[in-house]
């Protein structure tokens, strides 16, 4: 191990950064999405079947994994991070349960990069997400990003491109069986009534229904209101050839097309997450726009109608007729 290097240093190569220098934005949804990878692949290699999942992460996991950025420097003109693991407790040789989750991750997303349709220890579908939503940077002015793991005498070196993050958004789409690609407004989802499901409202064109299992369930609840790309196994109505709906594989959230179709959005301010934990009256009209009414007077004339209108007539005769329409004797 290179002791006067940090143990993790990630560089940022592109337009979007300057020496030492990258937006907050960027940095945050980076290392937010290098977390879910680094512990997604902590629950693999701790035997997990999925590693996303609802819940806590396991203790040994997140104490394993406790990182502190120590260094904020330039490369020419690149922007260089680097990370320290805040425990200090010596593992004993080939022990050590963190430093094995960052040399797979790291390595992984080497190998996860070439063509292949195979993954390498410590990866599952759950950590390709991780990754491929932290390359949403290369979309954002940033060309390439390299890790070096300094844990042994020869470190670890890995570069991510958009080249490699295609190839990681070609593993999560799987086998091309009918595989389709929508993109649209994430407006309703429903957990309870009848499954999980939700819609996707694109710019032009009809809704989409989509359908998704309980370990997609909180990247749905995080993509709620929000422009998103939604990527899965279409079933097609046999008659039209229309979509009937999309086991979703995979969804992405697109915040460069925040902007469109807004008019879609629902008015009023929308209901908390819990919404299926039945929500208060007031919860409810504050959600659809609904306000007291001010002037009773708007309702006269709606009911009961006009005194001699018939309807009195019209149900008394309802009351008193049989099933096949002839009176009863």
């Amino acid at each position: 191990m290179n002791t006067k290097e940090p143990l993790l240093k990630i560089r940022f190569d592109g337009k979007a950064v300057g020496p030492g220098r990258i937006p907050v934005t960027h940095l945050l949804r980076f290392l937010s999405n290098l977390n879910k990878a680094f512990q997604r692949t902590g629950r693999v290699l701790l035997g997990e079947v999925e590693s996303v999942r609802r819940g806590p992460q396991p203790r040994n996991i997140k104490d394993e994994l406790a990182l502190d950025m120590v260094l904020l420097t330039h490369g020419s003109p690149s922007a260089v991070l680097g990370f320290e693991r805040r425990q200090d407790q010596k593992a004993l040789p080939g022990m050590d349960l963190g430093q094995e989750i960052l040399e797979k991750a790291i390595a992984g997303l080497e190998y996860i990069q070439c063509p292949g349709d195979s993954l390498p220890s410590g990866c599952d579908a759950g950590v390709l997400m991780a990754w491929r939503d932290a390359g949403t940077l290369f979309s954002q002015g940033i060309e390439k990003i390299e890790f070096m793991l300094n844990h042994r005498t020869m470190p670890l070196a890995t570069s991510f491109t958009p080249k490699g993050l295609n190839r990681i958004q070609e593993r999560i789409k799987g086998p091309q069986t009918n595989i389709r690609t929508i993109e649209g407004r994430l407006l309703m989802v429903d957990f309870k009534e009848h499954g999980t499901r939700c819609r996707i409202h694109p710019s032009i064109g009809e809704p989409v229904l989509c359908l998704f299992n309980e370990e997609q369930k909180d990247d749905v609840l995080e993509d709620i209101l929000h422009f998103v790309r939604i990527i899965g196994e279409a079933k097609e109505d046999p008659v039209t050839g229309k979509i009937a709906s999309i086991n979703i594989h995979d969804i992405e959230r697109l915040e460069d097309r925040e902007n469109e179709a807004i008019d879609l959005l629902p008015l009023g301010t929308p209901v908390s997450r819990d919404f299926w934990e039945s929500p208060t009256l007031e919860e409810l009209a504050l959600c659809q726009n609904v306000k007291p009414l001010d002037d009773v007077r708007v309702l006269f004339g709606t009911w009961p109608g006009e005194i001699d209108d018939g309807f009195e007539e019209a149900i008394d005769e309802l009351r008193h007729s049989s099933p096949s329409g002839r009176g009863t004797p």
